[in-house]
């Protein structure tokens, strides 16, 4: 039986509009001549053929395998030498054919600089895979220590802003704000206090038509005016286990309004910072075998069936392991994680390589491997 995937994580990609390309049936039969194209989001690859277009320009697709159920949206993908997903809406199925309306269609800004090798598999395992602790105690991590090295972060970083500062939850008193940022899990920046004017980003929260709703705008503007505060940024930080503890925010308030926009790239980067160094001292080694789907130059894709390390992924969507070809030393590599889907009874894990431990020289034995086992 053909089942669908379940997608537990999937990093967004940046895409540009298909037509930049080429006409699509011109690419189609390309594609059918070299790498093919498949149906996406199924645990078996279904090979899909291009039978044509139709005057109204619907598209008349043939299924190598028919899969337990074919959604209303199904999605024809291709790998050349840049990722192409093509979105129909079903029309009519018949067996195995399939007509299809486009409803959207893309291609990768990044384009592929390696292939993958598949032939691996069975001549590599993944191993001592170094990951986020899943069983932290969140009042230890929140603790003395990690609030001196918040504290330290943010006075480097923001040199410039002495003013700034970090402001714990355990011992700050509540606020419309505070609880905003806890539910929206963004930041609030004003540029204005007296206009209320927000700084027009999607990754800031605006709470203007909110105290509007609950009538309580008038009150926030005498109230800034009466604290003297023209402006301010109110930046959450949290920190993700099994979910996102709140648990301080960096604060810059100032008498005249406009605060200017690099104080948020700022904050990010003491938040960037601090998440790395918490997670960084929360790690452990689980000392299992996994196997490995296919490797490149660039990543790798690991056949997972050990649930400590997908919880652990949950936490921390980085971590390093071992590769081990036949007769060959380990090669230690740092991994960022691209995907994450559940495939019957195992997970398939695809990340990114972001370094190999050693001198050069072990990259380069990284990379005569996969060409000896190509």
């Amino acid at each position: 039986m053909i089942n669908r995937v379940k997608i537990h994580f999937d990093q967004e990609r940046e895409y540009l509009p298909l037509e930049a390309i080429r006409v699509l049936p011109e690419f189609y039969k390309q594609m059918m001549g070299a790498s093919g194209l498949y149906l996406k989001g199924y645990d078996t690859l279904i090979r899909v053929k291009f039978k044509g277009e139709r005057p109204d320009g619907a598209h008349i697709w043939e299924l190598e395998t028919i899969p337990e159920l074919i959604e209303t949206i199904f999605t024809v993908q291709a790998t050349p030498e840049f990722h192409v997903e093509v979105d129909y809406e079903l029309v009519n199925q018949k067996d195995n054919l399939l007509l299809g309306k486009i409803i959207d269609r893309r291609q990768t800004y990044a384009t592929r600089r390696d292939p993958r090798n598949e032939k691996v598999r069975g001549n590599a395992v993944a191993s001592n895979f170094l990951v986020a602790k899943t069983n932290i105690d969140f009042s230890k991590l929140t603790g003395v220590s990690s609030q001196v090295i918040l504290s330290d972060i943010q006075r480097t970083v923001l040199k410039n802003f002495p003013q700034s500062k970090v402001v714990f939850l355990s011992g700050s008193i509540h606020s419309d704000e505070i609880d905003l940022m806890k539910e929206h899990k963004k930041p609030i920046f004003i540029l204005d206090t007296e206009t209320f004017e927000s700084f027009p980003s999607e990754d800031v929260f605006d709470p203007k038509k909110t105290f509007e709703d609950e009538f309580l705008l008038d009150d926030k503007v005498q109230e800034y005016k009466k604290k003297k505060i023209g402006s301010y940024i109110y930046y959450p930080l949290f920190i993700q286990m099994k979910d996102m503890h709140f648990f301080a925010y960096l604060s810059l308030e100032t008498e005249r309004p406009g605060i200017p926009s690099e104080v948020l790239d700022l904050f990010k980067e003491v938040e960037r910072t601090f998440q790395e160094r918490i997670m960084d001292s929360n790690t452990h080694i689980l000392d299992v075998k996994q196997n490995v789907l296919n490797v490149s130059r660039g990543g790798v894709a690991l056949e997972i069936n050990d649930m400590e390390i997908i919880k652990a992924l949950k936490v921390k969507p980085s971590f390093t392991l071992d590769i081990n070809f036949k007769l060959q030393a380990p090669i230690r590599m740092a991994i960022e994680l691209r995907h994450l889907e559940e495939v019957n009874d195992y997970f398939r894990v695809g990340g990114r390589i972001t370094g190999v431990s050693g001198d050069k020289k072990a990259k380069e034995i990284y990379h005569s491997l996969i060409d000896f086992f190509g």
